[in-house]
C-alpha cells in the first residue's frame, strides 16, 4: 500500500510542475496573425477533426511537429540549418492544415487563403527572430508519449511486467518459427509495375547534391527523386490468400461512419520519413499493406476483429542503398527489425525494455528486388529475403499514406481515418482489457503513424528519433 501511495505522489508531482514558457514579442501584425492560426485550430478541435500524425502547439502556431523534427532543434546551429529546418517544419504544417481545413464539415468562418498567407508571413519573420530561436532551444515542443503513466500505476506495472516477460518471449519464438515453415500453397505475389530504371550511381548522386550543401548532412530529395525512389524501392509482396481478409485493398467510406477495404484494388501506401543513426540522417520509405479483417483462429480470439495491416519502413543509408527494414502490424505491435548491411550489429539486449524480433538478412549479388512473405489470416511477417522480380506478380498500386488523412464520403464530405487521437475505434480488439496495465492506449487498435508504442515493457515509439541508436551499435 506504501508502494503504490509513493507511486501515486511521484506521479502527481510529475503532472503538476511545469516551466513557464517565455513569449515572443510579435509586432502587431505577427499577433494578428498568431490570433487568425490559434483561432483556426480552435475551430478544428471544436468540430473534433484534429489531425494527430503531426503536434501542433501555440507557442509555435505555423509550424508542426513529429520526434524526428524536434530532436533536431539542438543542432540547429547555423543560417542553413535553421532554413532547412524551418523549411520542414511549416511544410508538415501546411500540409496539416490543408488536411483539416478539408474535414471541417463547416468553412463558412474560414478565410483559408489569408490564415495561409499569414503563416508564410510569421515563419518568414521568425528565421531572423533571434527571441524566437533562444526560446526553441531552451523551451522545444513536447510531444505527449503514447504511453500512458496513470494506467501503469494502477495496473502495478513493476509487477505485471515481470509476469508478461514469458509470455513475450515465447509469442516471438513462435513468430521466428513461421520462417521456417513453408508458403501456403495459395499464396499470391503483389509488385508495382514499370518500376523506375534507375542506378545506385544515378541515387548516390541525388544523396551526394541534396547533403553536400547541408550543414545537417539532411538528405532532402525533391517529390520526384522521393517518387521514383519509393517505386524503384517496394518490394515484392508476397501473401498467402486463404479468404478476401488476405487480399490488400484501397480504404474507403462505404458510409458516412464507416471505413472499409476495398479488395478488388490491391494497394500499398507510400510515405517518408527521417531517423538520426548515431548521428546521422537517414531517409526512410514507408509502405504499408492494408487488410479488412484479422481472421479469428476460434469461436474466441482477443486479436481478431476488423482492419489489420503491416507497416514496412525501409532506412536507406547515406549512399542511398537499403540498410534498415523494420515492421510493425498498425497496432504497433510485433515490431520486427532487418539488418540488410554486414556492418551493422544489434546492441546487447536489456530488461528494461522489450526488444523487437531481430535478424541479419543478407543479398546476394544477382538480387534485384526485397521480397517479404506474409501469412494468412494473422498477417505475420514469414519470411524476408532478396531475390530476382517475379514475372507473374499481380499489379501493386501505389498511394500516399497521406490521403488516410482526408478520405472523401457518400455526404460529400472529407473524413480522416483516424480520430483526433489517431485511433480507428472500429478496429478496437478484446486484448485491451488485459494488456492495459502496460500504458499502451487500447493495445490492438489499428492507429495513425506517430501514435504507435512499441514495447509492452518499457517505452519505445516507432517514430523515436534515435530509435535504431539502442538496437544497433555504432557501425
Amino acid at each position: 500500500m506504501r508502494i503504490l501511495l509513493l507511486l501515486f505522489t511521484c506521479f502527481a508531482i510529475l503532472s503538476c510542475s511545469s516551466t513557464p514558457r517565455p513569449t515572443i514579442n510579435y509586432s502587431a501584425t505577427q499577433q494578428s496573425c498568431v490570433y487568425e492560426l490559434i483561432q483556426f485550430k480552435q475551430t478544428v478541435k471544436t468540430q473534433g477533426v484534429q489531425d494527430a500524425q503531426l503536434f501542433w502547439s501555440p507557442d509555435y502556431p505555423s509550424f508542426a511537429f513529429d520526434r524526428f523534427s524536434v530532436a533536431l532543434t539542438p543542432q540547429l546551429t547555423s543560417d542553413q540549418s535553421k532554413t532547412q529546418w524551418l523549411n520542414h517544419v511549416s511544410r508538415q504544417a501546411e500540409i496539416q492544415r490543408t488536411i483539416e481545413y478539408q474535414n471541417l464539415r463547416n468553412k463558412q468562418a474560414i478565410d483559408f487563403e489569408s490564415q495561409e498567407r499569414c503563416a508564410k508571413q510569421l515563419t518568414t519573420s521568425l528565421a531572423t527572430n533571434d527571441q524566437f530561436w533562444s526560446q526553441l532551444q531552451q523551451h522545444p515542443p513536447i510531444i505527449t508519449s503514447n504511453y500512458q503513466n496513470w494506467q501503469r500505476i494502477i495496473g502495478l506495472y513493476p509487477i505485471s511486467k515481470y509476469f508478461a516477460t514469458p509470455s513475450i518471449h515465447k509469442e516471438k519464438k513462435r513468430i521466428l518459427s513461421g520462417f521456417i515453415e513453408p508458403e501456403d500453397d495459395y499464396t499470391i505475389t503483389y509488385a508495382t509495375p514499370n518500376k523506375p530504371n534507375l542506378s545506385q550511381q544515378e541515387i548516390q548522386s541525388w544523396f551526394t547534391q541534396a547533403t553536400i550543401n547541408s550543414d545537417l548532412r539532411w538528405p532532402l530529395l525533391t517529390d520526384d527523386q522521393l517518387t521514383q525512389l519509393l517505386a524503384f524501392y517496394t518490394p515484392e509482396f508476397r501473401v498467402e490468400s486463404v479468404s478476401l481478409d488476405d487480399k490488400p485493398g484501397l480504404i474507403t467510406y462505404v458510409s458516412d461512419d464507416q471505413a472499409a477495404v476495398n479488395t478488388n484494388e490491391p494497394i500499398v501506401y507510400v510515405d517518408h520519413s527521417f531517423t538520426q543513426f548515431h548521428g546521422r540522417i537517414l531517409l526512410q520509405l514507408n509502405y504499408s499493406l492494408w487488410f479488412a479483417n484479422r481472421t479469428a483462429k476460434s469461436s474466441f480470439d482477443p486479436y481478431a476483429g476488423k482492419f489489420d495491416g503491416v507497416l514496412f519502413r525501409l532506412t536507406l543509408d547515406e549512399q542511398g542503398k537499403p540498410y534498415i527494414l523494420d515492421s510493425i502490424h498498425h497496432c504497433g505491435c510485433y515490431h520486427m527489425v532487418f539488418a540488410l548491411n554486414e556492418v551493422l550489429q544489434f546492441a546487447p539486449t536489456s530488461a528494461k525494455i522489450e526488444s523487437p524480433t531481430s535478424l541479419h538478412i543478407y543479398r546476394p549479388q544477382s538480387a534485384d528486388i526485397l521480397k517479404i512473405s506474409v501469412s494468412n489470416g494473422e498477417h505475420m511477417i514469414k519470411d524476408v529475403h532478396w531475390g530476382k522480380s517475379s514475372p507473374f506478380a499481380r499489379h501493386l498500386t501505389s498511394l500516399n499514406y497521406q490521403t488516410l488523412r482526408s478520405l472523401p464520403t457518400p455526404n460529400g464530405q472529407n473524413k480522416s481515418l483516424f480520430d483526433q487521437n489517431g485511433m480507428l475505434l472500429s478496429s478496437e480488439r478484446l486484448e485491451r482489457f488485459y494488456l492495459w496495465p502496460f500504458g499502451v492506449v487500447s493495445p490492438g487498435t489499428t492507429r495513425q503513424i506517430g501514435q504507435h508504442a512499441v514495447a509492452f515493457i518499457g517505452e519505445r515509439h516507432f517514430d523515436d528519433a534515435n530509435i535504431f541508436d539502442t538496437l544497433f551499435l555504432n557501425p
